[in-house]
């Protein structure tokens, strides 16, 4: 049988094309299949597979065990995809912008959470919370909105706002009693 290779460069296999990629006709199941193995420069097969990429796989795989690579060894360098002067530069004094919806959501509740009132920050984390969830029917209008810290929101769960303000007076003793 023939036996088709090319050279293999970069990453774990060298920058010398010391591995190749060979392919070698044969039959699988009574049919004709492709065979894929790694070999070295002196004819040595580090792995054969049925498909291409389990074979680069397996032979990464042997070869990483046979060397580990060096602290400062060049060959096992991830190699950046564009340079560093071409990234985007991120900065963290630029405040996030925040949608129109949630202003006005935010500025309708007075920065404040609708059911404990604790103050809350408009670039801050505080959810926009159902007063009649969707699981009860409640829609995404305007009317239905409102700003909840998150212990509140979490906390309603699937209740609506009537129901978790009743539970939350249940639960809170009265003057006296502790």
């Amino acid at each position: 049988m023939s036996l088709l290779y090319r050279p293999l460069y970069g990453g774990p296999f060298g920058r010398d094309g010391r591995f190749a990629l060979a392919t070698q006709p044969c039959l699988q199941n009574g049919l004709h299949a492709v065979r894929f193995m790694v070999i070295d420069d002196s004819g040595g097969v580090l792995s054969i597979a049925f498909d291409k990429l389990q074979a680069l796989s397996s032979a990464r795989r042997v070869l990483c065990l046979a060397s580990p690579p060096a602290a400062n060894d060049d060959q096992w360098e991830q190699p950046g995809l564009w340079p560093d002067n071409e990234l985007p530069v991120s900065r963290p004094d630029k405040a996030k912008a925040v949608s129109r919806r949630r202003r006005e959501i935010f500025g309708r509740s007075e920065g404040r959470c609708h059911y404990c009132t604790t103050p809350l920050t408009l670039n801050g984390k505080w959810h926009i919370e159902h007063m009649l969830p969707k699981a009860l029917g409640g829609g995404d209008s305007a009317i239905n909105l409102v700003a909840a810290c998150p212990a509140c929101n979490l906390a309603k769960s699937d209740r609506s706002a009537l129901e978790f303000v009743a539970a939350l007076a249940l639960d809170q003793p009265k003057d006296g009693q502790r």
